[in-house]
């Protein structure tokens, strides 16, 4: 398994999605705090631009002062008062000053350019709301001087009351006017003998006045009655702030429904829509309740995602980026995944590759596990495994480790080692090969099988050390009772400790010593070999214990001869020098397997 490489793979997918999600959030709440932030910045300019419209009624009242004391005024509007029908020539009379005065008042105003080139529309009213003259009226074609009366606005009848006022009005459903209304006194104590008027139609040039002293992107517009659609009657907005009003329209059905649009306040909920966002706001006067109101808005540059970030960003926001830190950490990371990568995936398939050429070159027989690791070593040992089915079935000989049983055959039903067959029976006479102790003889008592010393290897077929002595060792034989004669538990148990001890190394055995004493190679390879095969005896001895095979008439000299003649049959067969047996358990049973071991 390659864990570091894969765990690396896992950190950088999670903090590539850490980071995307991050992220996403980032842009959310920029977003939602610029939202925040554009709310407070229109509802400030929509102030800005209320506290305007109040100054500029106030310098408009101031500028319209210059007409209120004007004499030839007041002649003309004292005589209007006196005439139930006013004459024609007390009205060229008061339009012509009129006229004379219009420049001035809009020098004045500050609001029509340089100069005056566009002049406020004036109007005189005598005491019954009469106008007696007007000039610069853009609806004078719509009326008729006999007929034409102002006295029913409310801002007309307070000045005629001796009030100052200005208000907004609506006239012919689409024209809004900025109004001011001043009294024209004649007498300290006396009555007002009628009104002066200033109007100042609300369109493009206005909003352009308004923009340019707020800095704020302001649309006057009008709802008429039936609301079916609102008029904008003026815009504009300052370059600066990147706003525009090419396609803007206003809904009155989202008007209708904002419940601060129709409180008291008159200004709407921050309404968004594409990139701008807009407060609407009712205007003060006679054009509250006629539909009449501004507009301001402000440009919003939302984050819709990651690559809308970038394209916002400018070379301040390119620098504040810290490169050596970014660059480092990845970096650091890119080294990690590579030196993971190499140890967990680039060094082991070398050494795969490696071992796989020496295969292909038959320098070896078998890709070495051992060599390999974590799932090349399982790639290899497929390979093994699949080379050694296909030798098989081409009747080739195995090159796997050498079961005991595939090289014997099959072995004797009962009484048996797993390996092969061994007489267990107690009552039977004790195997050639197994004779007591002779000192000094040819062979050795414990390790009958062996040659003496000096004599090199062993024989194919090895020969004990004495001829049997069965009838000789055992003379009472045929003395024995016919019917077989019951033992008592003690003796059976102290049968089956002799047995036991027949096992067991009672001393050092004489090739031992001979190889200690001579230090013939050949006579240390032999007792090297037995000493393996007694330890094998007694794990086979263990293994028949643990699996409830019977252990009586067992004995270590008929287990080292069978050994040896499946040792010379493996010598043969794989031109080997050792076989090493291991004891396992198969089927419930104690079983051998030998290995053939090539050395160099």
């Amino acid at each position: 398994m390659m864990l570091l490489s894969r765990f690396w793979y896992a950190i950088l997918a999670v903090a590539l999605a850490a980071s995307i999600g991050l992220l996403y959030i980032s842009i959310h709440e920029h977003n939602r705090l610029r939202a925040t932030d554009t709310y407070e910045i229109v509802s400030h300019d929509r102030d800005v631009v209320d506290w305007f419209l109040q100054l500029d009624a106030r310098r408009r009242l101031d500028a319209l002062a210059i007409v209120s004391v004007d004499s030839a005024v007041q002649d003309g509007l004292v005589k209007a008062n006196g005439q139930e029908k006013i004459d024609a020539g007390v009205r060229e009379a008061l339009k012509k000053r009129l006229n004379e005065l219009a420049l001035r008042v809009a020098t004045l105003a500050r609001d029509e350019g340089k100069g005056g080139q566009n002049p406020v529309m004036l109007f005189a009213v005598d005491a019954h709301g009469r106008v007696a003259a007007s000039v610069n009226f853009d609806r004078q074609n719509l009326v008729k001087d006999e007929t034409f009366e102002m006295g029913g606005h409310p801002a007309v009848v307070d000045a005629l009351h001796g009030w100052l006022r200005d208000d907004t009005w609506v006239l012919d459903r689409e024209g809004v006017y900025r109004v001011v209304v001043r009294p024209v006194v004649k007498q300290a104590d006396a009555p007002p003998i009628g009104a002066v008027l200033a109007l100042r139609r609300v369109d493009d040039t206005y909003a352009k006045l308004v923009s340019e002293k707020t800095g704020s992107p302001v649309a006057f517009y009008v709802i008429p009655p039936d609301g079916n659609a609102a008029i904008v009657v003026g815009r504009e907005a300052p370059e600066k702030t990147g706003v525009s009003f090419d396609g803007f329209t206003i809904d009155p059905k989202q008007l209708e429904g904002d419940k601060f649009y129709n409180s008291d306040n008159g200004a709407s909920s921050l309404k968004t829509e594409k990139d701008r966002s807009t407060i609407y706001s009712r205007i003060v006067g006679g054009a509250w309740d006629l539909g009449a109101g501004y507009a301001v808005v402000r440009k919003v540059t939302t984050i819709a995602d990651p690559g809308a970030l970038l394209q916002g960003a400018n070379e301040d926001d390119k620098k504040a980026v810290p490169i050596p830190l970014v660059a480092g950490v990845g970096l650091g990371a890119l080294l990690l995944g590579i030196l993971f990568t190499l140890f967990e995936h680039s060094r082991p398939l070398s050494a795969l590759s490696r071992e796989a050429k020496k295969y292909a070159k038959g320098e070896q027989d078998t890709l070495p596990l051992a060599k390999l690791s974590g799932d090349y070593r399982k790639i290899a040992q497929d390979v093994n495994e699949a080379t050694e089915r296909v030798i098989s079935k081409g009747g080739g000989a195995s090159r796997k480790a050498a079961d005991l049983e595939q090289i014997l055959g099959p072995v004797p039903a009962a009484p048996q080692m797993s390996a092969f067959s061994f007489n267990f029976d107690g009552n039977a006479p004790q195997a050639p090969g197994a004779p007591t102790s002779k000192p000094g003889g040819a062979g050795n008592d414990l390790f009958p099988n062996l040659p003496p010393a000096g004599l090199g290897a062993p024989a194919s077929t090895p020969k004990p050390a004495t001829p049997p002595q069965a009838p000789v060792q055992r003379p009472q034989a045929p003395a024995a009772p016919a019917a077989p004669v019951p033992q008592s538990p003690q003796a059976l148990a102290q049968a089956n400790d002799e047995d036991d001890e027949a096992t067991q190394v009672a001393r050092i055995p004489e090739e031992l010593m001979r190889a200690a004493t001579t230090g013939e190679q050949q006579m240390i390879d032999n007792a090297d070999e037995l000493i393996a095969w007694r330890k094998t005896f007694d794990e086979f001895v263990e293994m028949r214990k643990k699996c409830g095979e019977a252990t009586t008439g067992l004995s270590f000299e008929k287990f080292q001869g069978q050994l040896r003649k499946n040792k010379e049959q493996l010598v043969k067969q794989y031109n080997c020098k050792r076989v090493r047996f291991t004891v396992y358990e198969k089927d419930g049973k104690a079983a051998l397997k030998a290995t053939p071991i090539k050395e160099g």
